[in-house]
Formats: structure tokens, C-alpha cells, sequence
């Protein structure tokens, strides 16, 4: 933060939020976490979970996958959310940009004078040259914020694997911008760093540390 103010974030692949939100909140008072963001919350706009959340003073803004048809019935998979304790600001930030292959969610965080900007992304299917180059539009927009830059969330690139075309691609990319993934470990049950921490590379490390919370086959990253 950029006066020295600190704050512990979070990012959870949830694999929906129905039913989980008195154990989320759980993890997140045993956690000491301030902000959670969210993945495949699987949600839509008028979701019960996130009204709750409002009602008892939590700042949230969420972006539920658009339905390609008005099959309310049906769970509508993918989504995303960002959700701050009361006392912490989050404010949308649009990056005039909708992409296509990837939902993407930027917010800025504040909390009294000091504040960060942090891209929440979730990437699904089959990996294509498609979601480089929109990434890349996304990154020549947010590359010279001068606030502290975060982008967390699941790509579904494994990153673990050096000899993969995409996972090398994907650090190069991030390299020429001056990024770097703060996650070394395997984020999912089966195996793979899938889900990112990543930050300014001239910037201090954040201690990441990942957890099972026993809510989703990913890992939380704290």
C-alpha cells in the first residue's frame, strides 16, 4: 500500500459460493483477511450470498458471467467477485475493455489515505493466442498505474511446467512488463500452479502463503 498501510488479501477459486458463505467467513476472521477475491463464484446478479454480504456492512463488487440464455435455472458458472471488510473501500475501475477470452474484474482498494489497484482474472478453456493478445491489451492499460499493481486469479496455465510453450509465454509476457508470479507451489489438489499472485518485480516480494481451506479442489492464496 502506498503509506505503509497493510492489509492481508486473499484469492479462492471457490467453485460456487452457494452454501459456503458461513464457512468463507469463518476462514476469513481465522485468516485475518481484509479483502477476499473470488473465482468461479458461479453467481448472478441478484446473488442471495452477496446481498447478505452487503446487508452486514461488506463492501462488494462482483461480475457475474454473462448468460447466453435467459436460462435462470440453470447454474451460470464462472463469475467473479471482490468482497472487503467494513472500514475498507473498493471501487470498480473500468478499463474500457471488455474481453472475450478471459472475465476479468479491476478494482482499487483503499483505506484511508493509502490505496492499490488489483485485476482480478479468471481464464477457462482451451488456451489460444486470443487470450495473449487481450491480456496483453489489459496490460498496456494498467502498466503505468502509479498506484501498487496486483493481478490475481486463475489462469489455467501451469506455470510450473518451464518446458510448456504457453506457460513460457505467458512469463515472458509478463516479464516485459516488469511483473513476476510471487506463487512457486501447486495451487490445486491434482497438482499445477494455476492460480497467480502476480506483482511489480522492482517492488518487494508479498509473502504469499497457500492454504487449503477445504472449500474448493484450489487452494487459497493469502
Amino acid at each position: 500500500m502506498s503509506t505503509g498501510a497493510e492489509l492481508a488479501f486473499s484469492s479462492l477459486n471457490i467453485r460456487s459460493v452457494k452454501y459456503k458463505l458461513d464457512d468463507l467467513l469463518e476462514v476469513r476472521r481465522d485468516l485475518s483477511i481484509d479483502v477476499m477475491f473470488l473465482i468461479e463464484t458461479r453467481h448472478d446478479t441478484d446473488c442471495v450470498t452477496f446481498q447478505r454480504l452487503r446487508v452486514d456492512g461488506f463492501q462488494v463488487v462482483d461480475r457475474p458471467r454473462p448468460r447466453k440464455v435467459a436460462d435462470t435455472l440453470a447454474t451460470n458458472h464462472g463469475g467473479v467477485a471482490a468482497v472487503a471488510k467494513p472500514g475498507i473501500r473498493l471501487m470498480a475501475l473500468d478499463l474500457g475493455i471488455k474481453p472475450a477470452t478471459l472475465e476479468l474484474l479491476s478494482v482499487r482498494v483503499v483505506t484511508g489515505s493509502s490505496s492499490c489497484a488489483v485485476m482480478l482474472v479468471y481464464r477457462t478453456g482451451p488456451i489460444t493466442s486470443a487470450f495473449f493478445a487481450e491480456f496483453t491489451d489489459v496490460l498496456d492499460r494498467v502498466a503505468t498505474n502509479v498506484n501498487p499493481l496486483y493481478i490475481v486469479g486463475d489462469l489455467n496455465i501451469r506455470l510450473d511446467r518451464t518446458d510448456d510453450a504457453w506457460s513460457r509465454q505467458l512469463s515472458y509476457l509478463l516479464a516485459s512488463y516488469g511483473l513476476a508470479c510471487r506463487v512457486s507451489a501447486p495451487t490445486h489438489d491434482r497438482g499445477g500452479l494455476l492460480d497467480v499472485v502476480i506483482s511489480r518485480d522492482d517492488l518487494p516480494a508479498p509473502p504469499v502463503d497457500i492454504i487449503d481451506v477445504g472449500l474448493s479442489d484450489h487452494q487459497l492464496l493469502r
